[in-house]
């Protein structure tokens, strides 16, 4: 009779020297259980709640991941992929916590850690992010209601114009 597979380790990630711990597991293709704090990804993370971090390998993340990310600051982040883009033939995305009002600003594909593969919240009920198509119809929905919000601001700002040129006048 064959035994379940062992639940990943959980840890602190807040704990010194447990940032470079999870990135080097995930680096050797394990999957890491964190315990989420912070209130920038509600009402998906309340705080609290344990996630499931998966190494992304070679996989590409798509918009509307929820990705752990080493920030710049050298802290971690789990926020949701909202863009990509590629400058001088680097990957860099972009991303931002569902509750917060800004994005974090593009980071190097490089800093990203892995990516959210399950959610335990306090009630022990699993969320498979992956494999449901209503969670991945909400992340993109998420996605596209920010990047509407963003332009819809900077069309009013009249940031627009100046990017995309002066309009040609009617003769």
């Amino acid at each position: 009779m064959s035994r379940p597979a062992a639940a990943p380790p959980v840890i602190g990630i807040r704990e010194p020297g447990a940032l470079d711990l999870v990135q080097t597991l995930l680096r050797q293709g394990l999957t890491v259980r964190i315990r989420v704090s912070g209130s920038s990804m509600r009402p998906l993370l309340q705080g609290d709640e344990l996630v499931e971090v998966a190494p992304l390998g070679q996989a590409i993340p798509c918009l509307g991941d929820i990705l752990f990310v080493r920030s710049r600051q050298d802290s971690p982040i789990i926020h949701r992929l909202i863009w990509q883009r590629s400058r001088n033939g680097r990957t860099q995305l972009l991303t931002k916590g569902d509750a917060c009002l800004g994005f974090d600003g593009f980071i190097p594909a490089e800093q990203v850690l892995g990516r959210i593969e399950r959610i335990f919240p306090a009630d022990q009920t699993k969320i498979l992010l992956r494999s449901s198509p209503l969670v991945r119809l909400r992340a993109l929905l998420i996605v596209s209601r920010v990047l509407l919000a963003h332009a819809l601001r900077k069309l009013r700002a009249g940031n627009w114009q100046k990017k995309c040129g002066k309009p040609s006048s009617a003769q």
